[in-house]
């Protein structure tokens, strides 16, 4: 060493040490604060997501325990409008197969869950030049469909 530099005495190489570890641990607490506020930011959202969860689960509860209804077929018209859906794609079926309709509807195979309904009720199938009309007595309905139209139209059995 030149004599210009002096050499530090153990007092001051304490007191540099100390200040280097004091940067080092406040670098290092920085770093953790960062680390702990996005940690925080995790934990907030997935309480949330919980919350969320949880939340649903106890609204919709009642709705996802209640076991499934079938539509009350004396105050829905559903099942006579499916009913008559499926007679339509039975005539339909001939249709496309025979490239006629039928000109009456024991020419018609219907299947066997179908058939059992279409005897046990009063169907009226009335052809006509350009298509034909169901009229379907049901026990608490009226169902009827215009092929020409394509609608159906189902009302209570005294509304017709």
């Amino acid at each position: 060493m030149s004599e210009s530099q002096t050499k530090p005495n153990l007092n001051q190489l304490i007191e540099e040490a100390h200040q280097g570890v004091v940067q080092q641990q406040v670098a290092t607490a920085a770093l953790a604060n960062k680390g702990t506020a996005q940690t925080n930011i995790k934990d907030v959202l997935g309480y949330l997501l919980l919350v969320a969860f949880i939340v649903v689960a106890f609204v919709q509860y009642p709705r996802i325990n209640a076991p499934y209804a079938w539509p009350d077929t004396d105050s829905s018209t559903i099942a006579a409008e499916s009913d008559l859906e499926a007679v339509v794609g039975v005539i339909e079926t001939y249709r496309f197969s025979q490239g006629q309709y039928p000109a009456t509807l024991s020419q018609v195979r219907f299947p066997d869950g179908l058939a059992q309904m279409v005897e046990g009720s009063k169907l009226d199938y009335s052809p006509g030049e350009k298509g034909y009309t169901l009229a379907w007595t049901l026990p608490n309905w009226l169902a009827t469909y215009d092929s020409e139209t394509g609608k159906i139209g189902v009302a209570p059995k005294g509304n017709h």
